[in-house]
């Protein structure tokens, strides 16, 4: 395992995203009850990846006994003990890398990877989105950003 990034954001709004550094939208949730959101109206094909950004459930930045946070991680290789992978699909990253955090909270650290389309597994702590406290990236190795592929949610628990 390669971690390639780690750090505790505050959730703003219950959730937590890799995006691509410049694309100018964000993942739209289409009920609020899914873990993921990846479909924008700005995408030309907004029901196939690759994807320029992902948003992932989780707990809310206020708990009963205060403030909280959700660790992020973005790995390249391994599998994360302990936790349950929810989805799988392709992330498409252009020349400035990624952004991962939370952008309600301006809570986003830049992350300098090479251009390309990722496969991507999201591995979280948790049975149920509201109480995901930890979520990790997981980067496949890159290929050509004119390549796709289809996505493929986790299978329900």
């Amino acid at each position: 395992m390669d971690i390639r990034l780690r750090i505790d954001v505050s959730p703003l709004y219950a959730q937590v995203a890799i995006l691509d550094a410049t694309w100018q939208d964000y993942p739209e949730w289409d009920d609020g009850q899914e873990w993921v959101a990846f479909r924008a109206e700005s995408l030309i094909d907004p029901d196939n990846p690759p994807y320029p950004g992902i948003a992932v459930a989780t707990r809310g930045d206020i708990g009963t006994d205060g403030p909280c946070q959700v660790r992020v991680e973005v790995w390249s290789g391994g599998t994360p003990d302990g936790l349950r992978r929810i989805h799988k699909t392709v992330l498409s990253i252009g020349i400035h890398g990624v952004l991962v955090g939370n952008d309600q909270s301006n809570d986003m650290t830049e992350l300098v990877l090479p251009e390309g389309n990722y496969p991507l597994e999201i591995w979280v702590d948790a049975e149920t989105p509201d109480l995901v406290s930890r979520v990790v990236f997981l980067l496949g190795s890159p290929s050509s950003r004119s390549s796709g592929t289809t996505s493929t949610p986790a299978p329900s628990p």
